[in-house]
């Protein structure tokens, strides 16, 4: 029952991120998903969301938005630092590899 779980609560969240990004754009969905997870931590609905889908909301940003706040809370963040690294880390080695399209102007 927990994959169920964590298909049915993955998967909102992917329909509901691929409805708006019909209207909006990729960073202002990228910022609504990590604001829905610190409201989510901030009124402690992250929890029992977590512990009934598991992997369904973990793999998601709304998890990076929630761990943000639990290291607000805690004191703790090496969570916070490997969230933001590693991304930075991936798109220099992408720039550095890849050929960009495209003029610089």
């Amino acid at each position: 029952m927990e994959y169920v779980y964590a298909f049915i609560i993955g998967g909102m969240l992917s329909l509901i991120g691929q409805l708006l990004l019909i209207k909006w754009s990729f960073t202002r969905l990228v910022t609504i998903f990590l604001l829905i997870g610190v409201a989510l931590e901030a009124t402690s609905l992250y929890d029992p969301m977590q512990s009934l889908a598991h992997a369904g909301i973990e793999m998601t940003l709304v998890h990076v938005g929630a761990s943000c706040i639990q290291a607000v809370k805690t004191g703790d963040f090496t969570n916070i630092v490997f969230f933001l690294s590693f991304p930075i880390a991936i798109a220099w080695v992408t720039a550095v590899v890849c050929k960009p399209r495209g003029r610089m102007k």
